[in-house]
């Protein structure tokens, strides 16, 4: 079989050496446009799109293989109807992403970016900017899967007053076994302290915090957005880190990538990172070396 990896520089090397241990022939480029008749299975990572124009040019394509969790880069459907297998790597950057989270949390509510700016401009502490602390806040998450479940076990620690959370497809007591409330959306934006976004972006996820939802939110509330861009409509959000309703955000992701709103780069209560929230030393290896083993173990049984 033969595999053609998208994205090779940010494949883990570890995956493909495991790929070709077990005797597949793996291409990062194709000599000529033939050769995409013989690719059966593809490895991408966060910005292949596979779409249908892209499988009709690749006949015998049996596996897409996505090193990560999200699958909003894959047309399942198309996938689907030409019975194409998708395999991901669920919960492998789970730990990655729920650390980077509390670290925004922890920088977004002690002000760190706003006391860094002034120090960077020549000023020093301001009591005008003085932060407060995790303790005794109320946490609101929006989705609360793999990365959610590890992201309450570590706040416990802080002695979090209560932690909330909406998540239509789990139920109380499964909320409640990872230390949260069940919630209605609105009743998470009403009541929390900071909120923090765990949930795939699809049709019913897009633009699901606007203008309407941020302004149910607290006066002075942070929000935190590791998941996926196009969540947060990002005009609105911007409109409310104008007004000083939303008194900071971190953000990790992006409606377009790379080509971020450069306005967000003003606020210096705004938090930004490049998508680097499973893109930890540990969790790169995890993804790439996990969708290889699920779809090892697809393989061998067929």
């Amino acid at each position: 079989m033969k595999f053609l990896i998208f994205e090779g520089q940010e494949i883990h090397p570890k995956a493909i050496q495991i790929l070709k241990k077990n005797g597949f022939n793996v291409q990062t480029e194709l000599s000529s446009t033939e050769n995409k008749k013989e690719i059966e299975a593809f490895l991408i990572r966060s910005y292949t799109k596979i779409t249908p124009s892209l499988l009709d040019e690749y006949p015998a394509l049996k596996y897409v293989l996505r090193a990560g969790v999200g699958l909003d880069n894959v047309d399942a459907k198309a996938c689907e109807k030409r019975g194409i297998k998708v395999i991901n790597s669920p919960g492998s950057n789970a730990n990655a992403v729920s650390e980077l989270v509390v670290c925004f949390m922890i920088l977004l509510l002690r002000r760190i970016p706003v006391q860094m700016n002034l120090l960077r401009n020549g000023g020093w502490r301001s009591k005008k900017e003085i932060g407060s602390e995790l303790k005794n806040k109320i946490v609101g998450f929006i989705g609360c899967g793999a990365i959610g479940k590890l992201t309450t076990e570590k706040l416990l620690n802080f002695g979090i007053k209560e932690i909330l959370a909406f998540d239509p497809y789990l139920d109380k007591t499964t909320l409640k076994k990872r230390h949260a409330v069940k919630c209605e959306l609105d009743e998470v934006l009403k009541k929390s302290d900071i909120i923090t976004l765990h949930l795939p972006l699809n049709n019913e996820t897009h633009n699901l915090i606007n203008k309407d939802k941020l302004a149910l939110t607290k006066k002075g509330a942070c929000i935190i957005n590791t998941s996926r861009g196009g969540i947060i409509n990002e005009e609105d959000l911007l409109t409310a880190l104008k007004s000083g309703h939303i008194a900071g955000a971190a953000l990790d992701v992006f409606e377009n990538e790379p080509d971020f709103r450069k306005e967000f780069l003003e606020f210096p209560n705004v938090i930004l990172t490049p998508h680097i929230g499973g893109f930890s030393e540990e969790g790169d290896e995890a993804m790439a070396v996990q969708v290889v083993e699920n779809f090892l173990k697809i393989y061998k049984t067929n």
